[in-house]
């Protein structure tokens, strides 16, 4: 082979190298290294639901069956919960695989920007190599902005990486397809990718739109007699998109109208007016990021913001359609946001009317005119003279942005500190409080739990009834029952005041019932005790009242009324309405669980099955009956049982723990460590379930890890004999 043969086939690799590879290698790189620091973050918000409740996801079925059931097909965001059963079946409920599949996905989605950007780009800017480093430039801007944050680190908005890959994927194949060739079988491959986007989130009806937009503005150059030479490639579009938007129109007004929530059509416009302004703020200014905005609507057409705001907007609108000739690019970019971000901020009224994560597929046609902005800025900065590329300013402003997302994924990575901001941000509002409760009640942090329960109760007057069941429940975990019953007998008197009824009131008279039993085991007086006993049988009796088959409040019945002395009575009843129908539930359960309590644990078991029968899918029935098997020496099928509520409350830790001590009973060790790590992936500070897996690491020689557990346990209890014992015996290095 001649030299000059060599040159060439090495300055066509070495082209090829530089044009694709290089520029994917960059990306690749650079959203790692941004990223990596966001994969330790925990399951937080609507994870606890999507993934950690969820029982298609924990245990791939439903109870009636399989969740390859065809139904599930036949509604959206199927495939996102495919993904997510596909994580866990992978490894479990660690947090690392889905942040390591959102961080995939959203490189592949990148990757699709910049193959867009080339094309796009590459129609205005006659240089091949300085349109390629700004499709470059662009893609980098849609991978490190700051306010993917929230699409990316927060788990479950998977949804908008996996319904943005398909829809740039359908995007990027119409872009290639000769102009001759766009017809009705060209549709009809646009059109599996736009089921693909269904099956993860409903917003991927605007495709047809942005490929029309795209049409429109680079191959018939504004010319609408060549877009209609082409009616047969969007007839198919037309009837589908105007099914599906049907579909998602009665489809949250059902869901509204079932959740109670009536917020009125034309309030939710006039508020996205000011929302979407906000959202351009926050791609020009990424500042003040907030996982749960407390955003006042608009609901007057005389509202100046929301005038102010429609005003900009159509602004923006005419200029959009002035640059439709001259500068295509920038109008491609403004009609790609309002057309991407209808679904959620038009008349379609959502209850949370402002979420971070909704830019994110907006922003992937909205970076195309990043570099041709910085390019006009640097322009204007020298006053008029013509300046290409702008290479330097750009990655001045990529830097900066990359440096903000690692700082927000530093929020992100600790669950306190997470909500803590959204406190911060957001202090006249219920929701964030309740989450960063719940945050410090998982680490066992119920001291600063209950301060903010009470900056909760003074900020947001509304939530009353909330902050008062909640700081009733905290004084309970601190051992202080006399001011819970203060707190819930607040709570119950307001409910009845308030006319609430159902599960709520049976829920406060519940928890005040729970405050006196714990009232009562701390009093010493005797007839101090009898009358605190009385009185949480008198409140779960009012809660039985509201919600008869509440088996949990039907087991502190049973303890309450043995704690009496009333044993005795309690069966003879039991067995006087069991003989009148024999089967009425309550009392077959009331049955089993007294008989449990007595230690008849053989007698319990028939109570149970039978009770199971009538009512299944409760936990706490699962649990006891359960218990009960385990007593009598039956452990599989105990263990059946404990499966059978943690199924049914994925959350139950009490379950788990159980469940690993019969699996060590077995000598399965690595089930038992299974079921202890779930416990601690909620609580990492659960004394029981670290103090367990520090034995189990200990004798299996696994020291490091055993002295890493025990030393969280000492962490929690410094005297705790059984970890002093232990540390000892392993040492401490």
């Amino acid at each position: 082979m001649s030299s000059k043969k060599k040159a060439r086939q090495y300055e066509s690799t070495w082209s090829r190298f530089g044009q694709g590879l290089l520029p994917a290698a960059v990306l690749v790189l650079l959203t790692c290294v941004i990223y990596w620091n966001s994969t330790d973050a925990p399951f937080v918000f609507d994870d606890l639901e999507t993934i950690q409740r969820n029982r298609i996801v924990r245990f791939g079925e439903y109870f009636g069956g399989s969740y390859l059931n065809p139904a599930l097909y036949l509604w959206t965001r199927s495939l996102l919960f495919v993904t997510f059963i596909f994580n866990n079946w992978l490894n479990g409920q660690n947090a690392f695989g889905y942040h390591v599949v959102n961080l995939v996905l959203h490189i592949f989605n990148g990757l699709l920007v910049f193959a867009i950007g080339t094309k796009v780009l590459g129609s205005v800017i006659p240089d091949r190599r300085t349109a390629r480093m700004y499709a470059l430039l662009a893609a980098a801007f849609f991978l490190v902005h700051p306010v993917q944050t929230e699409s990316v680190t927060y788990i479950s908005s998977r949804s908008e990486l996996l319904s943005t890959l398909p829809y740039l994927f359908a995007l990027w194949f119409f872009m290639l397809l000769p102009e001759a060739k766009i017809g009705f079988f060209a549709s009809l491959a646009i059109l599996i990718f736009l089921l693909l986007g269904f099956g993860s989130k409903e917003t991927v009806v605007t495709l047809p739109a942005t490929i029309l937009l795209y049409d429109y503005l680079f191959i018939a150059k504004c010319q609408l007699r060549r877009l209609l030479d082409r009616w047969r490639f969007y007839l198919s579009f037309v009837i589908l998109t105007a099914g599906a938007s049907y579909y998602l129109l009665s489809r949250q007004v059902e869901i509204l109208s079932e959740s109670g929530e009536n917020l009125p059509r034309g309030v939710y416009l006039l508020t996205q007016f000011r929302v979407m302004v906000r959202y351009i703020r926050l791609l020009i200014v990424p500042t003040g990021l907030n996982l749960d905005y407390n955003f006042p609507l608009s609901g007057s057409l005389l509202d100046p913001a929301a005038i102010a705001s429609f005003l900009f907007l159509i602004a923006l609108v005419v200029a959009g359609w002035k640059w439709r000739h001259t500068r295509p690019v920038f109008a491609f970019s403004i009609f790609w946001f309002f057309i991407t971000l209808a679904p959620t901020s038009s008349i379609i009224p959502i209850p949370d009317v402002i979420f971070e994560h909704r830019m994110y597929l907006p922003l992937a046609g909205v970076c195309l005119s990043f570099p041709l902005a910085v390019e006009w800025a640097v322009k204007a900065w020298r006053g008029g003279i013509r300046t290409r590329p702008a290479l330097g300013p750009a990655i001045m402003v990529l830097a900066i942005l990359s440096v903000a997302t690692v700082l927000r994924n530093e929020v992100w990575r600790d669950e306190v500190r997470l909500w803590s901001d959204v406190v911060d941000k957001s202090p006249h509002k219920l929701r964030p409080y309740n989450q960063l409760i719940y945050a410090q009640m998982k680490r066992g942090q119920d001291a600063q739990a209950i301060s903010v329960a009470k900056r909760g109760l003074q900020n947001v007057p509304e939530g009353r009834l909330n902050f008062s069941g909640t700081l009733g429940n905290l004084y309970l975990r601190v051992g202080r029952p006399d001011e819970a019953v203060t707190y819930f007998k607040t709570n119950t008197e307001e409910a009845g005041r308030l006319g609430f009824g159902g599960s709520f009131l049976a829920g406060s008279y519940n928890n005040l019932g729970v405050a006196y039993a714990a009232l009562a085991k701390n009093e010493k007086v005797p007839a101090a005790r009898m009358e605190a006993f009385r009185k949480a049988r008198e409140s779960y009796e009012k809660s039985l009242e509201a919600s008869p088959t509440n088996v949990g409040v039907l087991d502190s019945l049973v303890n309450v009324r043995r704690s009496l002395g009333e044993t005795s009575m309690l069966e003879q009843e039991l067995r006087k309405k069991l003989e009148a129908n024999p089967r009425e539930f309550p009392s077959l359960y009331s049955m089993a669980a007294l008989l449990s309590l007595e230690e008849r644990y053989q007698d319990s078991i028939g109570y149970f099955q039978l009770a199971e029968n009538l009512e299944p899918y409760s936990e706490v029935l699962y649990f006891n009956y359960a218990l009960a098997l385990s007593k009598t020496g039956q452990v599989d099928p105990a263990i059946a049982k404990y499966l059978l509520a943690i199924q049914t409350d994925p959350l139950f830790n009490e379950a788990h723990y159980n469940l690993a001590l019969l699996y060590l009973q077995k000598l399965d060790y690595e089930a038992a460590a299974q079921h202890l790590t779930d416990i601690l992936g909620r609580e990492p500070a659960n004394v029981r379930a670290n103090m367990k897996l520090g034995e189990i690491y200990a004798y299996q020689g696994k020291l490091p890890s055993a002295r890493q557990h025990l030393q969280l346990v000492l962490q929690a209890e410094p005297q705790n004999s059984e970890a002093l014992a232990l540390s000892q015996r392993i040492g401490t290095h």
